[in-house]
Order: C-alpha cells, then structure tokens, then sequence
C-alpha cells in the first residue's frame, strides 16, 4: 500500500473514531447542537409521560415504532454485510476497462481489494451494532416507564423523570450513531475510486453531518423547542 492509501484511510479512521464523542459533547455548537438539544426535549417528554392521562399508550406507540425503525435498519445492514463478505473471496475485476472505477483506481492486488470491502464492512458492522443495541435500550426504556407509578401513587416526579431520561437517552444515542454510520460507510465506498476520493467523501460527509446538526431547519426547529421548554 502507498504512502497516499496509508494517509488516506489513517484520515479516514481518525475521523471516524473521533466523530462520536464530538458529537456526544454538541461539537462544533456544544450549546445549539441538535444533539444537545435533543437531551433536554426528551426529558420533558418523560416528564409529559409521567403526567399525562392516556396511560403511556402513545408513548409506547412511539416507542414501539422506534424500535421498529432500529430493527429494519439493523436487518437491512445484516444482508448488505452478507453480501459484501463474498467479495472477500473474489479476485478483484474492473471490466474491461470503461467503468468508472477502472478511470480512476489501479487495478488492485487481491489484497487491496479485500481491505476496501473489509472497511465498508466494518462501518455497516459498527451501525448494526448500534441498532442492536438501540433495540435493547428501547425494550428496557418500555419497561421502565410501565413500571413507573401512576398519578394515584405518591410519586417523585423529578427522580422519575430523570431516572427514565437516563435510560431512554442512551438508547436513542444508539440509533443515531447507527443512522449516522451510514455517512461513513459511502465515503468507504469512495475508496475503490482511489485515496483521494476517499479523503474528500469522508470530510464532505462529516461536513454534511455537522451542518445537519447544527445548522439545518430541523436543528433550528429543535433548538426553538428547546429554548421554549426552558
């Protein structure tokens, strides 16, 4: 492997790795992120369910749907896997030399070939570990808020709330590291074409991510939402 292949998925790692816990701390706006805002509306929607009269019906139908999102996504990231983990036993071929992929990258020793697969593989692994786990999480967060007293009982509403924020957090935490694994695995896909289209797909998607988390309309509309429950 070349100089240029050995930085560009060593870039490409770095950032991948680090991408997370940024995240997780609001970054590049830790007080307007998405991320951050999304902590304090999800508290108050266990505050909500722990006051309202429907008995949680609606909020384990949005739960419940929630999981299911986690599940397809989880199944659909198993079959591409599947999938994908044939090429591993194929010698790499780029056709006769017209596609796009044969105008742009070498044609790859066997083992190359193997190592680009087995990066798109590792980040679809990475996701499908995340939704697992989100699934778990959700499952346990029903539990918890079937298990909370009613408006009858003598309750603390605070310790609740935050007890059931504490457990539905980390849970669709999950999920959205899973969702956002997908950035990743595209810009892995951009490796076939070469390192340096590898570089630029993995710092346009990460661009994508924050802006999206950041500054698109969702993040305002949240960030609204957020300043009115405060």
């Amino acid at each position: 492997m070349d100089a240029l292949n050995i930085a560009a998925i060593t870039f490409f790692i770095l950032v991948w790795i680090a991408i997370e816990p940024l995240m997780a701390l609001g970054w590049p706006r830790p007080n307007d992120s998405l991320s951050v805002d999304m902590v304090r509306v999800r508290s108050a929607w266990m505050r909500e369910t722990l006051t309202r009269d429907n008995n949680f019906i609606g909020d384990a139908a949005i739960l419940g749907h929630t999981i299911n999102s986690a599940s397809f996504f989880g199944s659909a990231n198993l079959i591409v896997i599947v999938g994908l983990s044939g090429a591993l036993f194929m010698e790499p071929n780029y056709g006769n030399g017209n596609g796009l992929i044969a105008m742009f990258a070498a044609k790859d020793p066997a083992w190359l070939f193997q190592t680009k697969v087995l990066l798109i593989i590792a980040t679809l692994l990475r996701g499908l570990s995340d939704f697992i786990w989100a699934v778990r999480q959700l499952n346990y967060c029903l539990a918890a808020i079937g298990a909370s007293p009613s408006r009858q009982e003598e309750r603390d509403i605070t310790a609740w709330t935050e007890a059931l924020t504490m457990v539905l957090n980390p849970a669709l935490r999950s999920f959205s590291v899973g969702v956002r694994s997908y950035y990743f695995t595209v810009a892995a896909a951009f490796w076939f074409l070469g390192p340096i289209p590898l570089t630029l797909a993995t710092v346009l998607g990460v661009g994508l991510l924050i802006w999206r988390q950041s500054w698109s309309d969702t993040a305002k509309g949240i960030l609204a939402i957020r300043r009115l429950l405060d």
